[in-house]
């Protein structure tokens, strides 16, 4: 090759490589815009478990209805202990089992009575849950077929007093590190009994009788911060949040 083809080449290759600049400015393009998608992916995926979470509490809550119409009305029993356990006082297999050293686990919702009906441990978990403790998410109010021993009403069978708005169920976080037995609020007042998990950062999810579910948005910001009776944060004077739940379960 001549000297100035070889000239000719070497400048053009000089020409096709990037400068350490140019390079720089294309990392930091890079750089700026994962930075704008990471929310818009990241919304996106919690928008997606949200979806998922109140499909796994309709396929509970059909599960629920199954149980009531194979058994003539009767409702699945809302607590978690089992008939064999003598520390039980109910005496009544849960609709899981929380028993031993399987509380909260898969091996608890396939031992509990609507395991027939729903037959996937995922079913029973929200994909958002942060809950390292409790495998379940989920939980039913006393008010369908809880413990009567809380003192609360409390219905056993389908009926007028089971109204197609009344709340089945909700997602529960427990802070004491475990989540068993049913959702307890009480009738009236503003104390909070058992807290609802705040999964899906602004709201939580819950089904009904007639099957429909709802992404819940909280209004009080002292909701995101309820604990249970009796921390100081149990008693929220006037907090709409907490009425709203408690019409849910019991109705005006």
């Amino acid at each position: 090759m001549s000297r100035p083809l070889r000239d000719s080449a070497k400048r053009s290759a000089i020409r096709g490589a990037f400068t350490l600049v140019e390079l720089l400015v294309v990392i930091g393009i890079i750089a700026v815009l994962i930075s704008v998608l990471l929310p818009s992916l990241s919304k996106a995926r919690e928008a997606a478990n949200r979806t998922a979470c109140l499909s796994n509490m309709r396929q509970l809550t059909t599960g629920w209805l199954m149980y009531a119409n194979e058994h003539k009305g009767a409702l699945v029993f809302a607590e978690t202990g089992s008939a064999s356990d003598p520390t039980n006082v109910d005496k009544q297999d849960g609709w899981v089992i929380d028993v031993g050293p399987m509380q909260n686990t898969p091996e608890a919702i396939r031992a509990g009575l609507l395991w027939k009906y729903c037959k996937n441990p995922e079913v029973y978990r929200c994909p958002s849950s942060t809950d390292k403790f409790n495998y379940r998410s989920y939980s039913i109010p006393t008010y369908l077929n809880g413990s009567p021993s809380f003192n609360t009403p409390v219905v056993t069978k389908l009926g007028p007093q089971v109204k197609s708005d009344r709340l089945v169920f909700i997602e529960e976080y427990d802070e004491r590190g475990f989540n068993r037995g049913s959702f307890l609020q009480l009738p009236s007042g503003y104390l909070w009994g058992d807290i609802p998990a705040f999964f899906h950062v602004k709201g939580t999810n819950m089904t009904f009788v007639d099957g429909h579910g709802e992404f819940r948005i909280w209004t009080d910001r002292r909701t995101f911060k309820a604990k249970r009776f009796p921390d100081p944060n149990a008693q929220q004077p006037n907090n709409q949040d907490l009425r709203r739940l408690q019409r849910d379960i019991y109705g005006k």
